[in-house]
């Protein structure tokens, strides 16, 4: 038996029966009410577009840097051996 799957919003949830209308991406589907909510973000933001967002680094991107630092000998501070003592 074949087994047809529902298109569902990726932002909202709703299915394709739920909404107007649902523009397909790749793997990403957005229907109408949630295009119409992104152009209104999009039209009221008074941010001033010469200065850019603070992005936070991330937890790999923390984790890269300071294996970088460990590899070239920058700053470290405690290194633990696994070596027995016989």
């Amino acid at each position: 038996m074949i087994k047809l799957r529902r298109l569902r919003c990726s932002f909202c949830g709703r299915n394709e029966n739920e909404v107007l209308k649902l523009v397909a991406g790749r793997r990403v589907y957005i229907c109408d009410e949630c295009v119409a909510i992104a152009s209104r973000m999009m039209k009221s933001g008074s941010r001033d577009d010469s200065q850019s967002p603070k992005v936070e680094p991330t937890v790999w991107s923390k984790l890269l840097a300071r294996i970088r630092q460990l590899l070239h000998g920058d700053d470290v501070q405690c290194v633990s051996s696994l070596s027995r003592s016989d």
